[in-house]
């Protein structure tokens, strides 16, 4: 037996390994399918012209989940992997569980920015605004599939392995320059060195995508007393970047805005802003 047909309400408490394995598999195919009509569906509607007239928070909803889809196919990809390799960790059904409590979240944010007050835009019969109309119900059909996740998560919890760690050697001939091998075994450092040109216009774009992000009224609910701080240190690294000098301050303010991020813990602006930084420190 795989996934029932109400999301949410399958019980994998009887379900074999196997079983979980094919669910995820659909899970990937489902997402990726996903992410491309909402794509589709959104250049469309900004071709129309009506994508302007949406609520800014539906808006936000909607660039979110596109970006949450990529990562969950990332995250399912790696959950597959574990089960075939027989090889399941804590780490596998951790980022299961997280998928099926991100679905809550996004199940409930659906309609609480898309049946706001103002409904100006919820223009019913204009074939514009269907295709609109049609984001918000496949996506929110999807994310209602995806919290089963959350249970299937605690099954494969009986699947995991014991952790052992594995010492692992690595042979290499030849000189090796701006790795990340650690060399030795105990209490041994390494030093990277960077010859990247900072790309100052791709941090604005990322900067600015945040700063969209903070217009929202969910980022006062989110970061709480920690707000201020937060538009503080955004407008900071916007200034920063935009005369391109000091990069070693612009690092520092964009870790210090991970850290504020990080401690919101679960929240869809929170998470949004999460993934945006995250481009720029793992570079």
């Amino acid at each position: 037996m795989a996934q029932g047909i109400f999301g949410g309400a399958t019980s994998y408490e009887e379900q074999s390994l196997n079983d979980i394995l094919e669910d995820v598999e659909k899970w990937i195919e489902y997402t990726d399918k996903r992410c491309k009509d909402m794509e589709i569906w959104l250049n469309t509607s900004k071709e129309s012209g009506f994508w302007e007239k949406v609520d800014q928070d539906f808006q936000l909803t909607i660039y979110s989940s596109i970006s949450y889809f990529k990562t969950i196919i990332l995250d399912l990809e790696i959950v597959k992997k574990a089960i075939d390799n027989k090889c399941v960790t804590q780490k596998e059904a951790k980022l299961l569980r997280k998928i099926g409590h991100k679905a809550v979240e996004y199940n409930n944010e659906y309609p609480k920015t898309y049946k706001r007050e103002k409904k100006f835009w919820h223009d019913y019969g204009n074939p514009d605004f269907a295709v609109v109309e049609k984001m918000y119900a496949k996506g929110r059909d999807y994310f209602v599939t995806l919290q089963d996740a959350s249970n299937a998560a605690y099954r494969l919890e009986d699947y995991m392995e014991c952790g052992q760690i594995i010492n692992n050697t690595m042979n290499i001939s030849g000189n090796v320059s701006e790795t990340q091998i650690q060399q030795g075994t105990i209490n041994s450092s390494q030093t990277i060195t960077n010859s990247e040109q900072i790309n100052y216009e791709e941090i604005l774009q990322i900067l600015e995508k945040i700063k969209q992000y903070s217009i929202n009224e969910l980022f006062a609910d989110e970061f709480g007393d920690k707000e201020e701080e937060m538009r503080l240190l955004i407008d900071e690294a916007i200034e920063n970047a935009k005369c391109e000098k000091n990069p070693s301050k612009l690092k520092k303010v964009f870790s210090k805005m991970m850290e504020l991020v990080e401690g919101i813990g679960t929240g869809i602006i929170a998470s949004g802003i999460f993934k945006l930084l995250e481009q720029y420190l793992m570079k």
